[in-house]
Parts: C-alpha cells; sequence; structure tokens
C-alpha cells in the first residue's frame, strides 16, 4: 500500500505515491519532449536512473523513447518493479548497490556501445 503524502498536492488535497510519482514522471517526461528533437530522448540512448525504486520512471521514458536502454540502480528491488515490462521492450539491467559505492565508469553498457541486453543478468553485484 503507498503511503499518502501530507500537505499540498493537486490543488491542495493528498496525492498518494503512487499518482504522486506519476505526475513527476509525467512532467519530467514534457521537459524532455520539449528539447531540441534527438538531443535527449530516443532510441540509441542508455538512461541511468539512480534511486530507481520501482522502475517507474524507466517505464515512463521507455513507452516515450522505443529503443533505448536502462541501467537501474538502487540498494533494493521492491515488489512489484517493472523491471519484467522494461525487460521485454528494452535493453534493460538492474544492479543492487548503494549508491555511494557507484562508480559508473565500472557499469557494462555504458562506455564504448556495448549494451548489454535482457540476457546480462537480473540483478547485477553490487557494493566494492
Amino acid at each position: 500500500a503507498e503511503a499518502e503524502e501530507e500537505g499540498g498536492g493537486e490543488g491542495g488535497r493528498r496525492v498518494r505515491g503512487k499518482e504522486k510519482h506519476g505526475l513527476q514522471h509525467e512532467a519530467m517526461l514534457e521537459v524532455l519532449r520539449a528539447l531540441p528533437p534527438g538531443s535527449m530522448l530516443g532510441s540509441g540512448f542508455v538512461y541511468v536512473e539512480l534511486g530507481a525504486g520501482k522502475g517507474g520512471l524507466s517505464a515512463a521514458i521507455g513507452q516515450a523513447a522505443p529503443g533505448a536502454a536502462f541501467v537501474l540502480l538502487d540498494w533494493a528491488k521492491p515488489v512489484a518493479a517493472h523491471d519484467a515490462v522494461l525487460r521485454e521492450r528494452h535493453s534493460t539491467i538492474r544492479y543492487k548497490i548503494d549508491l555511494r559505492h557507484l562508480w559508473l565508469r565500472g557499469v557494462p553498457g555504458l562506455w564504448g556501445g556495448g549494451r548489454q541486453g535482457a540476457e546480462g543478468g537480473a540483478e547485477g553485484g553490487g557494493g566494492g
């Protein structure tokens, strides 16, 4: 069950966490769509979601950017994450890692054009 957020949501009403995140994801997508074509939204990009949680932002971007790849990073994989759907449609990998131990140069698929597909494994190793 998603907790309710206190205070002002839309029109001063309380907004449930799931609804709030959906609104935030849509707002971020609108910003990406407003940029010049091909600058930040499209196929061929690898999106890294820090503190990915359920991967909702990646799922939203994935709907708008067919052919994009995703690297999800978080210390845990929550129940009901979007990973399975993302892997069906995109090159996607999730690493369970505490962000304070993150070294992006060590993430396969981000450097040298070597994108790792869904067969690359579900949960990568973390720590360091």
